[in-house]
């Protein structure tokens, strides 16, 4: 579904993506993990083309990134931020309806699908939806971000340290309710995260990254029972 091939991105002199490659299938929890700067954010934000890439490409459903029109692609794409991104003079339901907007979806059906979101992820349509940003909890805007990221329905998420910013309670309860949510079970997945207890939990298969470059991919457990070199040792600590 989607293919990067031999990415690269330079910030200056530093080499942040050098020569990435991977295809992530349909229905897939692919988890690029590392430490900070070794450049998963900027592999993820080079697959909807919030940075282009300096080489390589990206294919998705077998076609150039490159040759569809940005906003288009970034419409087919939800993007979950960590520190949500949320538009702070937009309510709650203005937030989730950013993207069914654009698209021209009627007024009823945007209504609708807010509530619907709003419900499965725990949040009041009554009490919230008239609500500002900065009138909820951490983990209610989280939770915003989440609904605002689905709200058109888009079959590839995209999700950069979605749970970092939460304390580690919410932070657990979250990740759980995303992982058995109906909503999240037919998306194909993209998350960054640096917390191994996360990506093992989420994921389909893990990216392992270090200095720009993959480093190991596989299973959970391929990672775990046949690690590739002391840096993957030491990061999971086995």
């Amino acid at each position: 579904m989607i293919e990067a091939r031999h990415l690269h991105k330079t910030f200056g002199t530093t080499r942040a993506v050098q020569d990435v490659s991977f295809s992530v299938q349909e229905g897939e929890n692919f988890i690029l993990l590392g430490t900070s700067g070794c450049g998963k954010t900027t592999t993820l934000k080079m697959l909807n083309r919030l940075l282009e890439p300096d080489g390589g490409q990206v294919l998705l459903n077998g076609a150039d990134t490159a040759t569809i029109p940005a906003p288009q692609l970034r419409r087919g794409m939800g993007y979950v931020l960590q520190h949500t991104g949320l538009f702070p003079h937009y309510t709650v339901a203005e937030n989730i309806a950013v993207v069914p907007k654009l698209l021209h979806w009627e007024k009823d059906a945007i209504q609708e699908r807010t509530a619907t979101l709003m419900q499965k992820l725990g949040l009041s349509y009554s009490e919230h939806a008239h609500a500002y940003p900065h009138q909820l909890s951490g983990g209610q805007q989280q939770r915003v971000g989440l609904a605002r990221a689905l709200a058109a329905d888009p079959p590839v998420l995209l999700m950069d340290e979605p749970f970092g910013a939460l304390d580690p309670i919410t932070r657990d309860r979250i990740r759980t309710e995303f992982s058995e949510l109906d909503e999240f079970k037919k998306k194909t997945i993209i998350m960054v995260t640096h917390d191994v207890q996360e990506a093992f939990t989420l994921a389909t298969r893990v990216c392992l990254m270090d200095e720009g470059r993959i480093v190991q991919m596989g299973t959970p457990d391929q990672l775990r029972e046949q690690p590739v070199n002391d840096f993957v040792r030491t990061f999971l600590k086995l």
